[in-house]
């Protein structure tokens, strides 16, 4: 396969997103290798914040990822990832030609981002942000910008390992009596011409707890911001109810055409007879150890409404193992089982629908 065919092919990873768009860097939908949903590695996982050990850069990323068998990768746009900070001109281009040469898309770009700050230095510098990593998402020949409305992030330890613990329980600006929806609406609408105008979709998540708090809440902003380059990133996971099969049918048929990416997160292990199983997902630090999203139904009604985007992995909580943090190897080990797990998914989603 041609370089050139192959950044075509990547970027119909998105074209259902875009059928609508006309936008110079817009690729033309092509016939895809897999059937169904793509299943992808989300670069988090390797950045060294939630383990012991050494982060992957970007580069490593793309070939770890064709190394276990994944079919995408998905960025995040912070050191020592995908930030527009490092990432010039000849880099982007070096991270383009390598995803190419390995045949592993980069299927999105995603900023942790918070667009709703009372406070206009941040407000502006955060939607700056956004901005760079449209143009950056581009540039790698990615079609979609992965964000979040509100994120409240989390903070480093002295030993090196990420927290959501402060965050989560404390508001941001406990002084700010107003609504920070409309700023969010603002920015999006700024930040959807933008991306317009470099052929990107931006993707808003699920992500609570402040604004977006589940995938009606996405779908509104969606109709308030009012354009094309604005979609949906919807995750099981970030559902309040998302151990019932009824929301994830829901999830799926209410977001239809306006969803196009998702994650998969959580803790597995393998039962007596090696068979992956999933043992707990959430946010583990806030006491949802033990919660099991409702992953299989979401996969078989995805599939039943012909979605074709990624569904990526992402490990994004402390990895400790009998009370102390883990390695790296342990992340390996879950992120091989996750690949495992949602091979599954997809054949037996697969399999029940072409029964039907």
């Amino acid at each position: 396969m041609q370089r050139r065919d192959f950044l075509t092919s990547a970027m119909a990873a998105g074209a259902a997103a875009m059928t609508t768009l006309s936008a110079k860097n817009q690729a033309a939908e092509t016939p895809t290798k897999k059937p169904g949903i793509k299943l992808g590695l989300y670069s988090i996982t390797y950045r060294g914040v939630w383990y012991k050990g050494p982060a992957l850069d970007s580069f490593q990323l793309v070939r770890e990822a064709k190394k276990q068998g994944w079919e995408g990768l998905e960025l995040s746009a912070d050191r020592p990832h995908a930030s527009p900070l490092d990432f010039d001109k000849d880099a982007r281009k070096k991270l383009r030609d390598l995803s190419g040469e390995l045949e592993i898309p980069i299927c999105a770009v995603s900023p942790n981002c918070n667009l709703s700050s009372p406070l206009q230095t941040q407000y502006e510098a955060m939607i700056c942000y956004v901005r760079e990593c449209i143009k950056l998402t581009s540039d790698i020949g990615s079609p979609i910008c992965k964000i979040l409305a509100a994120s409240r992030g989390y903070t480093m330890g002295d030993d090196g390992v990420a927290s959501y613990e402060l965050t989560g329980k404390h508001e941001p600006w406990p002084y700010w009596k107003k609504d920070r929806r409309p700023l969010v609406v603002a920015a999006l609408k700024e930040l959807t011409k933008t991306a317009g105008d470099y052929g990107v979709v931006i993707a808003l998540q699920n992500h609570g707890p402040d604004i977006i708090n589940d995938y009606k809440d996405v779908l509104a902003m969606i109709r308030d911001v009012g354009s094309p380059y604005l979609k949906g990133s919807m995750d099981m996971n970030c559902e309040p109810d998302g151990e019932s099969d009824k929301r994830a049918w829901d999830m799926a048929r209410d977001s239809g055409p306006l969803q196009v990416h998702s994650h998969l997160n959580g803790e597995f292990k393998r039962d007596a007879d090696g068979k992956v199983v999933l043992i707990a997902s959430g946010y583990f630090d806030k006491g949802y150890w033990g919660r099991k999203i409702a992953y299989p139904a979401y996969f078989e009604a995805l599939t039943s409404i012909g979605y074709n985007g990624f569904y990526t992995w992402e490990y994004c909580h402390p990895a400790i193992v009998d009370g102390k943090y883990a390695g790296i190897d342990y992340v390996n080990d879950q992120t091989k089982m996750a690949l495992e797990y949602m091979r599954e998914l997809r054949k037996n989603a697969l399999a029940k629908n072409n029964a039907k």
